[in-house]
């Protein structure tokens, strides 16, 4: 699958290692898993940031903040409007039907 850049000032927000190319080709063929392949590459085309980081967040205003900005706002110009960015609306509810079956939480006790 193939990610383009779709605006041409992205370079001016990014303070990533390499910078950014037009394209950027992923293995995945599944939205899912390419959208983790894109975020990744990203990552390691910054420098510094990872997917760990990403998810832990980090403090207001710190550079690493910063650089999961830049990460992110990267990620956004790759990706829309080729997929959703979400499944969800605003105030979190689904907005793909799940179908007939009811979604069932897992069971954390392992039963």
């Amino acid at each position: 699958m193939k990610f383009t850049l779709t605006r041409n000032s992205a370079d001016s927000y990014w303070n990533g290692v390499k910078p950014l190319p037009n394209e950027i080709n992923v293995l995945h063929y599944h939205p899912q898993m390419a959208e983790f392949e894109l975020l990744s590459i990203l990552c390691t085309l910054h420098g510094f940031v990872t997917a760990f980081d990403i998810l832990t967040g980090a403090e207001t205003g710190s550079e690493k903040d910063a650089d999961i900005i830049s990460v992110m706002t990267a990620f956004q110009h790759y990706i829309s409007p080729k997929m959703p960015l979400s499944n969800y609306t605003g105030s979190d509810k689904r907005t793909k039907p799940v179908g007939d079956k009811k979604v069932v939480p897992i069971d954390s006790n392992g039963v």
